[in-house]
């Protein structure tokens, strides 16, 4: 008796969780900046699930992906939280060898199966949305199953010298990658691209691929092969070199044999310098319509105790050469940079997180024998300080279990 008792008193409880108006429940949810939170509120029961989704929240706070896929939550506060792993599709996580992150796109991660041997590249490679567990399939980045069907183009680089080659259904080759973006995420409502920054011991690569493309369109040439970011902006992939400041251009065309670049522009750039800083590092980021470029200028050694100065400036790629201006202030918004993906987040939506400030997690020019994987700081561009970030993350959270260093990235859930 007493057990029925409690089971009544239990689902009476249960409704009257559930008639909590949706008002209310859209309110507390957009005050919930943790995607693991707002994931505890849907869990509830379908009522709130339905009205968490019907009041269109601001997005979370994005994730650090680490090795493995194990992700730390960033906070209110700024500071990292402890690690997890995502929970992955069963056909993700059933792929053999090591899974590593290698891009983000708006709740989508980029992911490749890393073979145990290096010269062997990568293996299988996915699109992943850990929340609705979708997948897509992109072609596997080491072999070509057409090669009836070679298609291949040579585009002198404009304003510059050289050539780059670009080939669809190519004969076998390897490739690592290192970066994948997107245009947009899949699903979005718009035809969406991929491009991929391949690493490998026979050069880098810039390899691109579109929805119903059976393999890669492979693009090779001396721009490419000193890569430093690549970034989509208004309908064409900018490519950084790491040794000058010179912007490549590479415009994409769309035919019968699938994506394929119809032009290459060397888009001559000139950054001021800064006195006694030996190198620069650039990072590319498009914010609120136009192309970021954050510049960190390095002193007498490496790491970022030794950086000189930060700088922000906006593109304008309507020039050529383009021209820079810079900015003392984001609007409201914080800027997330890694070796994988960079983006802007409004941060100024939730209470107690400062704006105006550069988050950077990203690996070393020269990294010293025993010295961390990666620099880990902040960056206020209200008062130019900087201040160490993310110091709890174990190193150990930067390494495959063999050891082999993988790059982080930062992952900016879309619910």
């Amino acid at each position: 008796m007493d057990s029925g008792k409690g089971t009544i008193g239990r689902e009476a409880m249960r409704r009257s969780w559930a008639d909590i108006p949706a008002d209310i429940i859209g309110v507390v949810v957009g005050r919930l900046p943790s995607v693991e939170d707002r994931a505890r509120l849907r869990s509830v029961c379908q009522a709130w699930r339905a009205a968490a989704r019907l009041h269109h929240p601001p997005p979370p706070l994005p994730l650090l992906v680490l090795s493995n896929l194990a992700f730390s939550g960033f906070c209110a506060d700024g500071a990292m939280a402890e690690t997890r792993r995502i929970p992955l599709p069963v056909e993700v996580a059933a792929a053999a060898g090591d899974l590593r992150c290698v891009g983000s796109c708006e709740g989508w991660l980029a992911v490749v199966r890393q073979k145990k041997a290096r010269y062997l590249g990568d293996g299988a490679c996915f699109l992943v949305n850990p929340f609705s567990r979708e997948v897509v399939n992109l072609p596997p980045p080491f072999v070509s199953t057409h090669l009836v069907d070679v298609y291949t183009r040579s585009l002198p680089i404009i304003n510059g010298s050289g050539v780059v080659d670009c080939t669809i259904h190519a004969a076998q080759y390897v490739m690592s990658f290192c970066k994948v973006i997107l245009s947009s995420p899949p699903g979005s409502g718009s035809a969406y691209t991929v491009a991929a920054i391949s690493v490998h011991r026979n050069g880098a690569k810039l390899a691109l691929w579109r929805p119903g493309m059976t393999s890669w369109c492979i693009c090779y040439g001396g721009c490419i092969s000193k890569f430093s970011d690549v970034a989509f902006y208004q309908g064409k992939y900018y490519i950084l070199s790491k040794l000058t400041t010179n912007l490549f251009a590479f415009e994409i065309t769309e035919d019968d044999c699938g994506m394929m670049v119809s032009r290459v522009e060397r888009c001559v750039t000139e950054l001021p310098q800064v006195k006694d800083s030996y190198g620069q590092r650039w990072n590319m980021v498009e914010w609120h319509g136009k192309l970021l470029l954050v510049v960190r200028y390095i002193g007498g050694s490496e790491g970022w105790h030794n950086i000189c100065k930060v700088s922000v400036f906006v593109m304008d790629v309507s020039t050529n050469p383009f021209r820079f201006t810079e900015i003392n202030s984001l609007d409201g918004d914080c800027i997330f940079i890694s070796p994988c993906s960079s983006m802007s987040f409004l941060a100024c939506q939730y209470d107690g997180i400062e704006d105006d400030l550069v988050y950077f997690i990203d690996g070393y020019l020269f990294p010293a024998k025993n010295g961390p994987p990666f620099d880990r700081f902040v960056y206020n561009m209200r008062d130019c300080t900087l201040a160490p970030f993310a110091a709890d993350i174990s190193d150990d959270n930067f390494r495959a279990p063999d050891g082999r260093l993988m790059s982080p990235t930062w992952f900016f859930p879309s619910e």
